[in-house]
């Protein structure tokens, strides 16, 4: 079992993400998630395995163009 990251990306600034949280539980980091997309306005937000098979686990996208990702450590 791994560490996991939850990282948020500006629409503005997509290349400089950004480290909100890390934890040994993804579900807390889930729930973290989504907190923030609700505080930018978008409550219908749903988490989808993240493309690519990368670091990545699952990723959410905003409707304002915010995204979240939580990866592996």
């Amino acid at each position: 079992m791994g560490i996991f990251r939850l990282v948020l990306a500006h629409p503005q600034q997509p290349e400089t993400p950004r480290l909100v949280a890390e934890h040994l539980d993804p579900a807390l980091l889930k729930q973290r998630g989504y907190e923030i997309a609700r505080n930018l306005g978008d409550q219908a937000a749903i988490w989808a395995a993240a493309p690519g098979g990368q670091q990545a686990v699952l990723a959410l996208r905003c409707r304002t163009g915010h995204a979240l990702v939580i990866m592996t450590a």
